[in-house]
């Protein structure tokens, strides 16, 4: 579906494909937190920390490492399947003829990369050195910095509604982590960390949905998305490339990614976040970077969910038998309470969704 295509739909057709779109980008996005935690435990992520330890790096330095390398498998796998996929739809002469748009489309993407790697790395510290609970949580303040910037730099609308909607579900994934903080749940090292790479998280994905939605004027969303994976992929890549000129042993197991449980968790890792990305971009030529970004937060309610059906409540949740009840009830009402944040946006009236730019 191309850009002219978008613009010639009626305010509620655009509505309905853009709410799917953002429910789909929640589903997804939460189940990638499934493998992406579990992936820790794999000999090759395991291994980095490891090695990062025997060559006298401290078990902080270890961790952000680690996280770093997980970060570039996890942009290069998408990058990969999204060429399978563009591929498929015969959208690659496009893409060609896109990416030589340095100035009017290929620096927005750029830029989107480099937030993008930000965010995920971000998230990935937030996971390891806090809980996955945690992490899936830390970044809900994105909404809030994508709406800042879609009225300020897009221009885009958002009504009354639409602001009490994102308050609602912002409202919502703050209760479903509260128990923990409530009762001291959250057992960590060093917590500062995984408090920073919770503010990445939430930085780095608002700033991507206001840079993308620039981009996305112009171009078509399946080709955008895969623009800003080629880039953050060849961001991390330089990344290591570097880290090993340093002297820093990262790449000492990558022949562990070949192992048949590493591969398929990498596998996972990619297709979700992949598809995540497919039905994020998709949203925000529909119903704006605001609306798309809110919709998409159901993300941390999907992701407790997902979570506690692969690693189990007490592991997705780090609760023990005296915090049990309290973290469970503060996690039930904030799913609640997100439904509640989702029903405004679904039951908002189709013109007040129409996100055209001012003037266009």
């Amino acid at each position: 579906m191309d850009v002219k295509e978008i613009r010639a739909m009626d305010h509620e057709k655009k509505k309905r494909i853009g709410l799917l779109m953002g429910i789909l980008c929640a589903l997804y996005w939460g189940v990638w937190y499934a493998p992406g935690y579990a992936i820790y435990v794999t000999p090759l992520i395991a291994d980095v920390y490891d090695n990062m330890i025997i060559a006298g790096y401290s078990e902080d330095v270890a961790g952000v490492l680690q996280a770093v390398f997980l970060t570039a498998v996890n942009a290069i796998a998408c990058a990969v399947l999204l060429f399978v996929w563009n591929g498929g739809l015969g959208k690659m002469g496009e893409l060609k003829r896109t990416i030589v748009q340095v100035k009017s489309v290929t620096k927005y993407y750029i830029l989107a990369g480099i937030c993008g790697a930000c965010a995920v790395s971000g998230t990935y510290i937030a996971a390891l050195f806090l809980s996955p609970g945690f992490a899936a949580i830390a970044g809900l303040l994105y909404p809030i910095i994508g709406t800042i910037m879609s009225v300020l730099y897009l221009k885009q609308k958002v009504s009354k509604r639409g602001y009490l909607a994102i308050i609602v579900l912002l409202a919502g994934g703050i209760t479903l982590y509260s128990g923990s903080l409530v009762t001291g749940g959250v057992d960590s090292a060093n917590p500062l960390i995984g408090c920073i790479g919770g503010i990445m998280a939430a930085v780095g994905w608002g700033f991507e949905g206001a840079v993308a939605g620039k981009a996305l004027d112009l171009t078509e969303p399946d080709i955008g998305l895969h623009l800003r994976f080629i880039f953050e992929g060849l961001f991390w890549i330089i990344v290591l490339i570097v880290l090993v000129i340093c002297g820093v042993p990262i790449f000492d197991t990558i022949g562990g990614l070949f192992e048949p449980t590493t591969f398929l968790l990498v596998l996972l890792i990619g297709l979700s976040f992949a598809w995540c990305y497919v039905t994020w971009y998709k949203s925000f030529p529909m119903i704006g970077v605001a609306r798309g970004q809110a919709i998409a937060s159901l993300y941390a309610a999907c992701g407790v969910i997902f979570l506690c059906i692969f690693l189990g409540p007490a592991e997705a949740l780090q609760y023990n038998d005296d915090s049990m009840w309290t973290i469970v009830g503060f996690t039930i009402a904030g799913l609640i309470i997100c439904l509640i944040g989702s029903f405004l946006l679904v039951t908002e009236d189709a013109e007040n969704t129409a996100t055209l730019r001012e003037g266009s």
